[in-house]
């Protein structure tokens, strides 16, 4: 069995203005941060289960429309490793997805990147400390129907934990922490895309709020 990795994650990006209040914030505009996840998945059809650890280096750069996505992929089921950096490029319209450095597509892609933001869909539910740090809870069903709930800095409004479950027949559930949060993003050479890339026209819609299902809608295509 191959793990179909869609990895999935929320970054806690969507359209919505700077709200001053418990309902909503926005972070920063460019960030860097590191999400380490557990993801286990079952498919109902095939009635198979994989488990997977990830680590992800993450570059968000709404200044200049691009996401950098660094992912390392352990599929502990089959004893087996991958990495994949995906480059997302708003203003050419193009993803980039290069596996294990060697191989490269590139796909067209439609809808604009959305700000840093919490989503309005986004059901607050309360303030809390987490061993030291205060955080905002949240509550949401993202527009590909996955239930996430996720957790922000109280003030900064960067990410911090989250839990995202995806419905079947193919049932996803995938726990992350956030670390190394900063602001800015310090090696701009993460969103290079190698000479070696290669376009090929396809076109890919995605209506999303969260990174989270970006990448699983990435990954499902990829993997097929």
């Amino acid at each position: 069995m191959i793990l179909r990795c869609s990895l999935t994650f929320v970054c806690l990006v969507a359209g919505l203005r700077d709200v001053i209040s418990q309902h909503g914030c926005c972070g920063p505009q460019q960030w860097t941060g590191v999400a380490i996840q557990k993801r286990g998945r079952y498919d109902h059809n095939l009635d198979v289960a994989s488990l997977a650890d990830l680590n992800t280096r993450i570059g968000y750069d709404y200044v200049n429309r691009k996401i950098s996505l660094q992912q390392k992929i352990y599929n502990i089921t089959v004893d087996t490793q991958e990495s994949v950096h995906v480059i997302y490029d708003f203003k050419q319209r193009t993803v980039y997805s290069i596996t294990n450095g060697n191989y490269c597509i590139a796909n067209t892609i439609s809808g604009e990147m959305w700000p840093n933001c919490i989503p309005d869909s986004a059901t607050h539910l309360g303030t809390f400390n987490i061993s030291g740090p205060t955080v905002n809870i949240y509550r949401m069903v993202t527009p590909g129907g996955a239930t996430v709930r996720f957790s922000v800095s109280y003030g900064e409004c960067n990410p911090s934990t989250e839990s995202v479950l995806t419905s079947g027949p193919v049932y996803d559930l995938t726990v992350s922490v956030y670390e190394n949060v900063t602001k800015g993003i310090s090696d701009p050479s993460v969103f290079k895309v190698p000479t070696f890339c290669h376009h090929k026209e396809t076109k890919t819609k995605h209506i999303s709020s969260t990174i989270t299902e970006l990448l699983q809608n990435t990954f499902i295509s990829r993997r097929r």
